[in-house]
């Protein structure tokens, strides 16, 4: 089929045009155009957020950064507040107090105003690593400027809340030369104590006992001692450290020496105002061989064998003896009233009589049934230390005043007690009838009757005899506790004794 220029082909019929919806149409603009608004509306929301959030950042920003070149406030090293400063103002500042610190340190150990030692850290070989100080520091001046702004400004609140401190590290202390030199001290102050004792026994003196004081020993107790060096070198702390030794006490005191040589008894015996020189002399030389003597616990002294036989080479001189009530001259007259005087001592003291015996007839010086004849070789007073220590014996005839003698004999040892003493009481339980016989004695020395038809002389009354008893009795505080029996003696009877002449008479 031929076609012609601008000839069409038909075509098929077109379709006939759609009408249009009014309401979509309306509904699709409006969804347009709130779409717009909402648009809008959030990008504008948009800007202001971010406008406020820089305005926060800067404000942060602001106060974190006056510190982003010195230290935050309340940080503190060897308690120097680095807040502030800068990086090598806070370096100068800790450095300098190191070294001051390991230059300037001392400590003077003192004893009673000496100085035994002045400590310096060269002592204990005690040094800071500066390079650790350098790191600390580091360490201390990054607080604050690392991370966000937020960040920072969080530790900048937590260092106002809780500061941080810390401290620069010295080098271990080196106790060895430290140990050393304590030890001399310790030689130095460590003694033992002394005992107190009895140096001298002078039995001359009115307090016969030289005693020698106690001395307090002292001990050091080094490992204290050390560690409180060692915590003021820790903390820098210089000055003065006085050393305290603990005191040692010594077992024996002086009061416990004075308590063995107590006073346990004194006994006094008046001295007749008719006794002779020599008389008076014999009890003078018994004392002089008595006095001072020393009785060991568990010992005896026998009077007989301390005063000696009564001899002229042993210093005693002729006086006057009684011997079966009669009187006589013999060498040593006098001294039963020395042993009567010991006797009444040791029985006061609480030493045990071994052996006494009582004179036949009374005595001037004491109460009958109160003392102790002697003889050489048949009456002895025997006389045992019971006590725990030893006995010591002082014995003298002392002028009381002028022209007037008392014997005194003392006894020191372990003390009785406290308020503790003795005395004697005697009583008559008995008394015996006087013989009616006389005895006629010869006048041999021609002393009151001469001649056979002389009138006899009455050389001593007839007497009674009697019992005494005594008993010891014993004090405490003033008070009568006890009453012991001590001796029954009995003073014989006499008869009247008359001396007749024995030459015949002269007849012119």
């Amino acid at each position: 089929m031929n076609y012609q220029q601008g000839y069409r082909p038909p075509q098929a019929p077109a379709q006939p045009p759609r009408k249009k919806n009014k309401f979509l149409r309306a509904l699709l603009v409006a969804l347009g155009a709130a779409a717009a608004v909402a648009a809008i509306a959030l990008g504008v929301k948009t800007a202001v957020s971010a406008f406020q959030e820089k305005q926060r950042l800067d404000a942060l920003a602001a106060e974190v950064a006056p510190y982003q070149s010195v230290f935050l406030p309340n940080i503190y090293l060897d308690d120097i507040p680095l807040g502030g400063m800068t990086a090598q103002e806070g370096i100068d500042a800790v450095v300098s107090q190191i070294q001051n610190r390991e230059s300037g340190w001392s400590l003077a150990l003192t004893y009673q105003s000496h100085v035994f030692y002045t400590l310096h850290y060269s002592d204990l070989d005690v040094s800071t690593d500066i390079s650790e100080v350098y790191a600390q520091l580091e360490a201390l001046y990054k607080i604050g400027k690392l991370g966000t702004v937020e960040e920072k400004k969080a530790e900048l609140d937590a260092l106002r809340e809780t500061p941080v401190y810390e401290y620069t590290m010295q080098s271990d202390l080196k106790e060895e030369r430290l140990d050393n030199i304590l030890e001399q001290i310790r030689q130095q102050l460590t003694y033992d104590p002394a005992d107190a004792y009895l140096a001298y026994f002078r039995p001359d003196m009115n307090d016969p006992f030289i005693i020698q004081d106690e001395q307090y020993g002292s001990s050091l107790d080094t490992s204290a001692l050390k560690a409180e060096i060692l915590a003021r070198a820790s903390s820098g702390s210089s000055g003065s450290l006085e050393i305290h030794p603990d005191p040692v006490a010594p077992k024996v005191t002086k009061a416990d020496v004075r308590r063995q040589v107590a006073l346990r008894s004194k006994a006094t015996t008046p001295v007749s105002s008719a006794s002779t020189e020599d008389r008076t002399n014999n009890i003078r030389t018994a004392f002089s061989y008595l006095n001072g003597q020393v009785v060991q616990p568990g010992a005896k002294l026998s009077f007989n064998k301390v005063a000696k036989e009564r001899t002229l080479a042993n210093g005693y001189k002729y006086a006057i003896e009684y011997i079966s009530g009669m009187e006589e001259m013999g060498i040593g007259g006098g001294v039963c009233q020395a042993s009567t005087t010991l006797y009444l001592a040791a029985l006061k003291s609480k030493m045990e009589i071994v052996s006494r015996i009582s004179h036949s007839d009374p005595v001037s010086y004491t109460t009958f049934g109160q003392d102790a004849t002697v003889y050489w070789n048949r009456y002895d007073l025997v006389i045992r230390n019971t006590a725990d220590g030893p006995i010591y014996i002082t014995a003298k005839v002392v002028e009381k005043k002028k022209n007037s003698y008392e014997c005194q004999v003392c006894i020191y040892g372990p003390s009785l007690g406290d308020g503790v003493s003795y005395a004697l009481r005697t009583e008559t339980v008995e008394t015996i009838a006087a013989p009616l016989s006389e005895t006629y004695v010869k006048d041999t020395s021609h002393t009151y009757v001469t001649y056979k038809d002389e009138e006899p002389y009455l050389l001593r009354k007839a007497r009674d005899g009697f019992v005494n008893v005594t008993y010891l009795q014993k004090w405490v505080d003033g008070e009568l506790i006890e009453e012991t029996f001590v001796s029954r003696d009995t003073c014989k009877e006499r008869e009247t004794v008359y001396l007749v002449g024995t030459l015949d008479p002269v007849i012119e």
